[in-house]
């Protein structure tokens, strides 16, 4: 059984901290203040996808 996610603003997911994005449905990991690699689904952690500081997206608690 997964953990609930907590819902969380992007600007406060830490670097390098996995998370999920409710808009596309995958997790990501935060690189930098604005920006986040996919890795689940097409993603392999390589290429950079931007997120906005108010986004709201959710962590494992």
């Amino acid at each position: 059984m997964n953990s609930p996610l907590n819902r969380i603003k992007f600007k406060d997911v830490a670097l390098g901290q996995r998370f999920f994005d409710p808009i596309s449905a995958e997790y990501f990991v935060k690189q930098s203040a604005d920006l986040a690699a996919m890795v689940t689904g097409i993603g392999d952690g390589t290429i950079p996808d931007e997120f906005e500081l108010d986004d709201v997206v959710g962590v494992e608690s």
